[in-house]
C-alpha cells in the first residue's frame, strides 16, 4: 500500500455524491427546481427511462416500450459540474481537472439545500461517494504488481501477456458501516502528455452507506460523506503502491 497524503495531481475523472431516497418526487417538483437553476446550469435536458411491457395473446407474445421522463441533467456549459436529479436521487459530479473535496462538498451541499427546500421533506435510504480515477502507467511494464497491490495473475504455466482485466470486490466494513465497491479495469494503451507510451487502468471506488434520514438534516448527510469520503481515500491508497502514487505528486 502507499502512504495517504494529499496528491497536487490526482487522477481523478469524475468524483461525485449520490443520494437516494424515498418516496419518489414529482418531474413537476424537478423541473421547477429546474427553473431556479437556468443561470447556474443553462443546459438542462430531460433524463428518460424506458419501461417494456409484454403483451401475450393466445400463442403470440409481444414487447413494447413506453419512455418516461425520471428527473433532468444540468450541466454549466463552461465549469466541468454535472448535476443529475431523479425521481429518486441526487448526484452532483465534478469532472477532470479534479480539484479537492471540499470544493466538491461545498457545491454538493447547497444544491442539495435548495433541492429539498423545493420538492419536499424525503427519506435518505442511501448515501455515497465514487471516485473514477485513471491510473496511467509507462510502458514496458513487467509487472503490475509493480503498481497494483491486487495485480492480475495469471498461472505460472500460461503465457504471461495481459492485454485486459477486470477485477471487482465487494468489501463491507461494519466498524464504519459502510461498503466499498472497487472495480479495476484495463482494455487497453494510451499515450501521456509528455507522448510516452502508456496503459492506462481504472481505479473506480464507490463507497456507500445505508440509512434512514431526514432529507432536511443537511449537516448530518455530509457528515456522513465526509466518513465515506475518508474510507474511500483508504481504498485508494491501499490499492496502490508507492512508485504509482508518487507519479500524482
Amino acid at each position: 500500500m502507499a502512504r495517504v497524503r494529499h496528491l497536487k495531481n490526482a487522477p481523478v475523472k469524475e468524483a461525485l455524491i449520490d443520494i437516494q431516497f424515498e418516496p419518489g418526487v414529482e418531474v413537476a417538483d424537478i423541473n421547477r427546481f429546474a427553473s431556479s437553476l437556468t443561470n447556474e446550469f443553462p443546459k438542462q435536458h430531460d433524463m428518460w427511462e424506458a419501461l417494456v411491457g409484454f403483451n401475450v395473446d393466445g400463442a403470440d407474445a409481444s414487447a413494447n416500450t413506453t419512455p418516461l421522463v425520471i428527473g433532468k441533467r444540468f450541466d454549466t456549459g463552461a465549469d466541468p459540474h454535472v448535476l443529475q436529479c431523479r425521481t429518486s436521487g441526487f448526484t452532483f459530479s465534478r469532472l477532470a481537472p479534479y480539484i479537492e473535496w471540499e470544493c466538491l462538498r461545498k457545491d454538493a451541499k447547497r444544491l442539495w439545500s435548495v433541492f429539498v427546500s423545493m420538492v419536499g421533506q424525503q427519506t435518505v435510504k442511501r448515501v455515497a461517494v465514487r471516485y473514477i480515477n485513471e491510473i496511467n502507467l509507462p510502458l514496458p511494464i513487467k509487472d503490475f504488481g509493480d503498481y497494483l497491490v491486487c495485480p492480475p495473475r495469471v498461472p505460472e504455466s500460461l503465457s504471461q501477456g495481459i492485454s485486459g482485466f477486470l477485477q471487482r470486490v465487494v468489501i463491507p466494513d461494519e466498524k464504519n458501516r459502510c461498503i466499498s465497491i472497487v472495480n479495476q479495469l484495463f482494455e487497453g494503451a494510451s499515450v501521456m502528455s509528455s507522448g510516452q507510451q502508456a496503459i492506462s487502468v481504472v481505479l473506480d471506488i464507490d463507497v456507500f452507506r445505508q440509512t434512514e434520514i431526514d432529507s432536511s438534516k443537511v449537516d448530518e448527510i455530509f457528515v456522513i460523506l465526509d466518513a465515506l469520503r475518508d474510507q474511500k481515500n483508504k481504498m485508494f491508497f491501499e490499492h496502490l503502491t508507492e512508485p504509482a502514487v508518487e507519479r500524482f505528486e
